[in-house]
Order: structure tokens, then sequence, then C-alpha cells
């Protein structure tokens, strides 16, 4: 049985790609050679190439998913009170928004903007972790007044 290749996480090519993949399909390259020479297949560079030719256009149309509820400026917002307060629970980086829209977006939206920019929402302290030396202390404390 051949070995697994393993596929890279799929990406979007970015505009520059893309006009690099028209400019060197124009210069006489082969669809093979562009595709070895960006790190693409050839069926990539076929589909760009396929693009321009009847269309004219080399930019991403849009998706057809529902569209996000923040913009990038509340983005950097949630981002902001996040970093400025690591201990600050949703519902309070929901507060300390910017009161410029209606509705607010929901914990659970905060939620996902703080887990795409690699932050992890986590509950803030009741108290301070008690250290060995302090359980130790405690006990001490305790023991002789146990009934």
């Amino acid at each position: 049985m051949p070995p697994r290749r393993n596929r890279r996480q799929y990406e979007q090519l970015t505009d520059f790609d893309r006009g690099r993949i028209i400019g060197l399909r124009e210069a006489g390259w082969s669809n093979r050679r562009i595709g070895h020479h960006l790190g693409q297949s050839d069926m990539v560079v076929a589909r760009c190439w396929q693009q321009w030719i009847t269309e004219g256009r080399v930019y991403r149309r849009g998706g057809s998913g529902r569209p996000k509820n923040t913009n990038d400026r509340e983005d950097r917002a949630i981002r902001r009170v996040a970093t400025s307060a690591p201990t600050t629970s949703l519902a309070s980086i929901q507060r300390h928004l910017p009161p410029s829209r209606h509705p607010v977006p929901s914990r659970e939206t905060i939620r996902r903007r703080l887990t795409e920019v690699g932050l992890r929402s986590r509950r803030p302290l009741r108290r301070l972790p008690l250290t060995p030396h302090h359980r130790q202390c405690r006990l001490d404390f305790c023991r002789p007044r146990a009934t």
C-alpha cells in the first residue's frame, strides 16, 4: 500500500498569488510549473487562469454563508478588553464594548471572536489559590481545635 500523502491545511489564494499566477501564465509558464513554483496544485492554477479568461477578474466572490455579527472594529475592541484584563468574564467584556450598535454581540459571539485570535475565555478567580505553606498553616490551626 503506498504511503498516504499529508495534505496541507486548506488556505485561500491571496490576491498577490492570483496576480502572480496570471503574470506567469502570460509569460508562457505551464500550469504545472507555476503550481510547483508557488506550492499549489496545477488545478488551482488552471481554475484561477480560467476565471481570468472567462470573467476577467481574479478576486474571490463573496461567500454564501451568514455574515458576521461583528465588524473588525468591534473584534479589536473585544480583543483589547480581554487582553487588558485577562480575568474578565464574557459578560463584563460585553458591557465594556462601545455602545456603537444595537443589539450588543452575545456572549457566544464574544467567545468565538476570542477563540479566533487564540484567546480562551476562562472564569475569573473567586479567590487566590492556597500555597502548600498556607495549607499547612491552616491544618496546624484546625487540628488542635477539632472536636
